[in-house]
């Protein structure tokens, strides 16, 4: 089998369909896939059910053990699974998170087969880097924040309610984690300080000051996630910190204090510091997780496809609602050619807030945490649309 090649998502069918179910319940399979490495974002092995006599490169084991986990969530919900039914399962889990669109070459390359599809969606998820070109060059090619599809397909299968805004919410919870964690570290490396920097210019739209955010998250995180959401949580946080060891005692009371937060016992806590310690030694040559800033563009890459097609959708509204507001379009406007104020991100936050309570779809930028997505927003009105914005149109 070869990932790189069509038709590898068929022949791994064919060679898991005729085996029993190999872990016993979703939580099983989280600390296999901790592992293995895939909850940090890359993968060392393949499942050890799976035999096979092949040298796999890094993307295509990350891509095993994805489809593997993908399928085992499925099985987990399903009396007599099969592998066939799957496919059209994660298609359609895929499609409600609106990402399943490929491009008309890619329609005529690939035409109508599922597993065609499948194929060329999980190798836009899995790889950071699709250029061909350039990502032989480029070591930190994996999606560090792939198991959140897991994560989030296990969570469909049991309710599709509001998936979407589900998937939204945890990708922002683990990004406040890590501003928090990387915040704690007294010694930065340069790829730590291009993350804060990142997290803290997105936030620059948000009015309410960052000790409020952080108590808003901590909130959320205490009452609003399950168990294994939550252990999720603190070994993305131990990674985050995670170099040879904690230079001092500031990061080590930082994720105790996260772990007490989310009501996690000693003991979880202590195994997710006892594990990163161990996989960091087993794997430091590989370990290029969270500490590269290109990781939060993919984040934020993601994030920007679903923020326009939200704007595109409800464009007429919006479009009438900023022709009531000319403080507003003026401020969009002059932040395409200059840097607002404090003060005029604050009054572009308000408005922006203002207009968003009107229209139910786009509701999710009010919440403290979908407002970390408001600079995006910022930045793709005026250039989609077009027509509100520009004085210097020639009428015809």
């Amino acid at each position: 089998m070869n990932p790189s090649t069509k038709g590898w998502i068929k022949k791994f069918g064919s060679l898991v369909d005729s085996e029993s179910l190999v872990y016993k319940d979703y939580n099983d399979l989280y600390f296999k896939l901790r592992s293995t490495g895939l909850v940090y974002g890359l993968s060392e092995t393949v499942p050890d059910h799976f035999k096979h006599d092949t040298q796999f490169s890094l993307d295509e084991l990350v891509k095993i053990n994805f489809i593997d986990a993908l399928f085992h969530c499925y099985c987990f919900k399903n009396e007599h699974p099969k592998f066939e039914d799957f496919i059209p399962s994660i298609l359609k889990f895929y499609k409600t998170l609106e990402l399943s669109e490929l491009s008309v070459w890619d329609k005529l390359l690939i035409g109508k087969d599922n597993f065609s599809v499948l194929e060329r969606l999980i190798n836009d998820r899995v790889l950071a880097d699709n250029n061909i070109l350039t990502r032989n060059f480029n070591k930190t090619i994996v999606n560090s924040l792939i198991f959140i599809d897991v994560i989030a397909y296990e969570r469909y299968l049991r309710s599709d309610y509001n998936i979407k805004d589900y998937v939204s919410n945890l990708e922002s919870m683990v990004m406040n984690i890590t501003y928090d964690a990387l915040s704690f570290k007294d010694k930065k490396k340069k790829a730590d300080t291009e993350i804060l920097n990142t997290i803290q210019e997105s936030t620059s739209y948000i009015e309410t000051d960052r000790a409020d955010l952080n108590q808003f998250y901590h909130r959320e995180i205490e009452t609003k996630y399950s168990s294994t959401e939550k252990k999720y949580f603190i070994d993305m946080a131990c990674l985050s910190v995670w170099e040879d060891q904690f230079v001092d005692d500031k990061e080590y009371n930082f994720i105790k204090a996260l772990g007490a937060d989310m009501n996690l016992s000693e003991e979880n806590v202590n195994d997710s510091l006892s594990h990163i310690a161990t996989f960091y030694k087993k794997h430091k040559n590989n370990f290029l997780l969270f500490k590269s800033s290109s990781q939060f563009s993919v984040f934020y890459e993601n994030s920007s496809q679903y923020v326009a097609k939200l704007i595109k959708r409800n464009s007429k509204r919006i479009f009438r609602e900023l022709n009531q507001s000319k403080d507003l379009m003026l401020l969009l406007t002059q932040a395409t050619t200059r840097e607002l104020t404090k003060e005029e991100q604050n009054k572009v936050q308000a408005q922006l807030k203002d207009i968003f309570k009107t229209i139910p779809s786009l509701a999710i930028f009010i919440l403290p945490g979908g407002a970390i997505l408001l600079p995006i927003v910022a930045k793709l009105i005026p250039n989609m649309l077009p027509s509100a914005f520009d004085d210097n149109k020639i009428e015809e």
